[in-house]
């Protein structure tokens, strides 16, 4: 039978995918890791990873992808920020062996600003987190900053239309099509180098399959 859930259910759900916090957190990462694999490996695809590149990820989930992307060339160093402790604590679990061995770093972030220094990255990349940026040209003005001048920026969305039907996303979520995100790149200093679309099948919360379209967006920060 339906489950009908209340606004108050659905405010809590929102909530959960733009932080998610305790127990019913590491269980959200858990879903969230499972129904963003495709888009995550698409987005990773997109960096075109090489040897040496030091990789952002913002809004990592549990890192159950990273061992993966760590395989794509050689001597990676790779750096996540997200806004939950919970979902921190989860991914250095997850990924012990490698923080121990100083490959893979997590950071608490609040958001809006990064944690790390000036051009600090070649390649930063991000899945289902543009819905939650609450100043988006600031916050790619704070991206471009950590980013090397001509270093790979991928952003990783599902279309609007798709989003718009999740009963979820009126609370707390701004949704995109493609050329609002393509426009706020190029006003935000960013050179859109490919844009990909793709589309996959995805079973919904009621247990259907469902199409969901989503893009990953590619760009270099034009030099300084």
């Amino acid at each position: 039978m339906e489950h009908q859930h209340s606004e108050e259910d659905l405010k809590n759900i929102a909530k959960q995918l733009s932080c998610p916090e305790g127990e019913h957190g590491i269980k959200t990462g858990e879903m969230m890791h499972a129904s963003n694999l495709g888009m995550t490996s698409s987005a990773i695809d997109a960096l075109n990873l090489q040897n040496h590149d030091i990789v952002l990820e913002i809004g990592h989930g549990n890192g159950g992808h990273i061992a993966q992307l760590l395989s794509k060339a050689e001597n990676l160093k790779y750096y996540g920020a997200d806004i939950s402790e919970t979902i921190i604590a989860e991914a250095e679990k997850i990924n012990q062996d490698l923080v121990d061995k100083g490959i893979v770093h997590f950071k608490l972030t609040d958001g809006s600003n990064l944690p790390f220094e000036d051009n600090q990255f070649n390649k930063i990349f991000t899945v289902n987190t543009i819905y939650f940026w609450s100043n988006p040209s600031e916050y790619l003005k704070e991206i471009k900053r950590v980013l090397k001048p001509n270093g790979v920026l991928a952003i990783c969305f599902a279309d609007k239309t798709f989003m718009q039907n999740l009963p979820f996303t009126p609370y707390g979520f701004t949704l995109y099509e493609v050329e609002k995100v393509q426009r706020l790149l190029e006003s935000g200093g960013f050179k859109i180098k490919n844009t990909l679309k793709k589309t996959e099948q995805v079973k919904s919360k009621t247990g259907e399959q469902v199409e969901r379209e989503y893009y990953v967006v590619t760009s270099a920060s034009a030099s300084q």
